[in-house]
């Protein structure tokens, strides 16, 4: 085959590459679109939706935007200029699509308009057209910039920005021509405004140029004015930038230093654990984190490491441009630390570096003398790599089918005040709650929950407003001084109104039986009721239910029981299109017979999820019906074991009809046992009646 035959089949196998690469791209990043969960530290995406919820329901274009997680005043939390937040808004005002789906479609929009500036630029680090394809296809192909191109943050829209900035600084410096500054400018200062973490990243190879233009007009020795006006063309290219971005450092540190807790946003604060500070960088415990990291957001770090080292020593036309990309690569963990090691989707801010070094040290494989079966062997390993690791990391979150939030976020969203403020705390300022419950929230950030001087003035702050749940999950759900203090202040219950696997959530006294009775809606929830004379159950003792309680909980039984125990809580959840009780053993409610009786009709079942698992499963549920007169005297009344596990029967709701005979005085007493173990014994009651 000749020299020329062998480029063009080169190039077509390249272009075919890539046109593969972006499809496939297209097509995980776009999986699941409708779904809205946003997974992958959903706590940053919901503070950025947050923030546009609140933009559009305000019409607040303005740059004093409201984040309102952390008290009063609302607008305290001054993160980045909202340039992303306004385009998710325009957006979906335009196309009529919920903010998340405008969302993801301005991420994925924005990477996409980056490609054509990294193109260029690989061109400027010697890469031929075709085989800057090759580099291309890489990122296209990396778990990080699958993943997170669709996510309700702004990583995708600053480094759009970031790689045109550094594009036209590049050709300024080159050209000198005041297109290419006008660009930089544009470009440099958006990036700056919307993330400036991102843009510090981006200045480390521009800094690196200007440099090495710097250098070589030293070495020309033609005197100081060609080196004083690269000096000068180089700082016209990032002097707005940064100007702009120490004018809002100015204009937000003294509103967050002036709040009680959103000091911690502030630039100095921040900044804590810069680049000099050494000693956090090089512990054993950051690289290990970081290469957990590496891992997850790239391929794993062994094929890095042998990709880079083998680029640095046997590619001697490369060597310096991959060593170059993958020291940038390796400066902004140096630089932030601590954000890279607990937070994967920084690495959309740098990776695209690593990715250029492992394309040029690709592109030196294709130069080498290897057959070509072997080469091309050795290029597909990384794409192998990248495409393993998306597919068993971030994959099986991101199809998860989920409207995203907990069935207490969207209780708290239907059934409290439109207007009113939840108290929040045990989850720091993470802002999943107050965002999937459409609420302005008081998040008491950790350690602050027993302050008692911070507590006290964040609670004055709130004077007037309407504060319509206390929302406590970890530790805090055990914070009794916390739920004494809110009751008496806000007029809260001082036991749960209902609680869910991660929160408690207790409302106003006066809501509370509207509360209890619409929860019968709300799955995963459980009622914690009060008994007859008003105070809390006992959790390990039967409880007497008050006619209120059976009203609004017990709908479903006929006639209302007057006593209840359930060893998990009363919980209303769904099954096959009915809200049902869920009656994990051991549970019981006991009623009065009505005289003259004849048949009890009992609908049950348990949950599918018990014996279609893989793993675990029940080894089935007793159902039990027990007459009890007066005297003390007991009879069997119904018992049926359902093993759904083993018996197909068994499976989905069972519907008894019981032939009964009352006595004068008999109580029923309706009840579940574990067969032998109480593994997935997940029962549940549909409907009882005697009549």
């Amino acid at each position: 085959m000749s020299d020329r035959t062998s480029l063009r089949w080169e190039s077509f196998l390249l272009v075919v590459l890539f046109c593969a690469a972006l499809l496939a791209h297209f097509y995980f990043a776009t999986s699941n679109w409708s779904s809205g969960f946003m997974p992958g530290h959903e706590f940053r995406q919901a503070q950025t939706a947050l923030v546009a919820y609140y933009i559009d329901e305000q019409n607040n274009f303005s740059l004093r935007y409201e984040l309102p997680l952390l008290g009063k005043p609302w607008v305290s939390v001054l993160l980045e200029v909202p340039i992303y937040q306004w385009s998710v808004v325009g957006l979906s005002r335009a196309i009529g699509v919920p903010h998340f789906m405008a969302a993801r479609t301005v991420s994925l929009a924005c990477f996409y308009f980056a490609l054509p500036a990294l193109y260029f630029l690989l061109g400027r680090l010697g890469l031929g057209r075709p085989r800057r394809l090759l580099a291309l296809a890489l990122i296209l192909t990396c778990p990080v910039y699958i993943f997170y191109s669709r996510a309700f943050l702004m990583e995708s829209m600053a480094v759009m920005c970031c790689a045109w900035f550094l594009l036209g600084f590049v050709r300024t410096m080159d050209e000198r021509r005041w297109s290419w500054l006008a660009l930089t400018i544009i470009a440099g200062t958006l990036a700056a405004l919307i993330k400036s973490l991102t843009f510090a990243v981006w200045l480390v190879p521009a800094a690196g140029y200007g440099a090495w233009m710097l250098g070589r007009d030293w070495r020309r020795g033609q005197g100081w004015r060609p080196a004083l006006r690269t000096v000068l063309w180089g700082a016209a290219g990032v002097a707005v930038a940064l100007g702009a971005l120490r004018w809002w450092i100015l204009l937000t540190d003294p509103i967050k230093a002036a709040h009680h807790s959103a000091w911690i946003f502030t630039s100095k604060n921040l900044s804590q654990g810069g680049l000099l500070e050494i000693a956090g960088k090089v512990s054993r415990q950051t690289w290990g984190i970081w290469l957990e990291r590496w891992q997850e957001a790239i391929m794993p770090p062994w094929l890095i490491g042998l990709s880079v080292l083998t680029g640095v020593a046997l590619l001697r036309a490369v060597r310096w441009r991959v060593l170059g990309l993958s020291a940038v690569f390796m400066l902004a963990q140096f630089m932030f630390p601590f954000a890279y090691a607990y937070q994967d989707y920084y690495y959309y801010a740098c990776t695209v570096f690593l990715l250029a070094a492992l394309g040029l040290g690709l592109h030196g494989v294709l130069d080498s003398r290897l057959p070509r079966w072997c080469v091309w062997l050795i290029i597909a390993l990384p794409f192998v790599a990248q495409l393993h690791t998306y597919w068993h990391g971030y994959r099986p979150a991101q199809i998860v089918k989920s409207s995203g939030g907990f069935p207490f976020t969207a209780a708290i969203r239907d059934l409290t005040p439109k207007k009113s403020v939840i108290i929040v705390a045990g989850s720091d300022w993470a802002a999943m709650i107050p965002f999937y419950a459409q609420r302005k929230a008081l998040m008491i950030r950790s350690a602050l929950e027993n302050d008692d001087a911070y507590l006290t003035q964040v609670f004055d702050d709130l004077a007037g407003e309407n504060v319509s749940a206390l929302v406590l999950t970890g530790d805090a759900r055990d914070n009794g001084a916390l739920v004494e203090r809110v009751a008496e202040r806000f007029g809260m219950e001082a036991v749960p109104t209902f609680t869910h696997p991660v929160a408690d959530v207790y409302c106003k006294t006066s809501e509370r039986d509207f509360v209890q009775e619409c929860l019968r809606h709300y799955g995963e929830v459980s009622i914690k009721l009060k008994d007859a004379e008003g105070k809390p159950t006992d959790p390990k003792q039967p409880f007497a239910i008050s006619a209120a309680v059976a009203r609004v909980n017990f709908g479903n039984v006929s006639p209302a029981p007057f006593r209840a125990y359930f060893e998990f809580g009363l919980s209303h959840l769904e099954a096959d299109g009915d809200k049902v009780m869920f009656a994990h053993p051991n549970s019981d409610l006991w009623l009065q017979s009505p005289a003259q009786a004849t048949q009890v009709v009992w609908d049950y079942g348990i949950f599918p999820n018990a014996y279609e698992q893989a793993d675990a499963k029940t080894d089935g549920v007793e159902f039990l019906i027990t007459g009890e007169i007066p005297s003390g005297e007991r009879r069997q009344i119904y018992r049926r074991l359902l093993d759904p596990t083993n018996v197909p029967a068994d499976r989905g709701r069972q519907h008894a009809v019981v032939p009964y005979r009352s006595r004068p005085g008999e109580t029923l007493q309706f009840s579940t046992r574990p067969n032998k173990a109480t593994t997935c014994d997940w029962a549940y009651w549909v409907k009882i009646e005697v009549k």
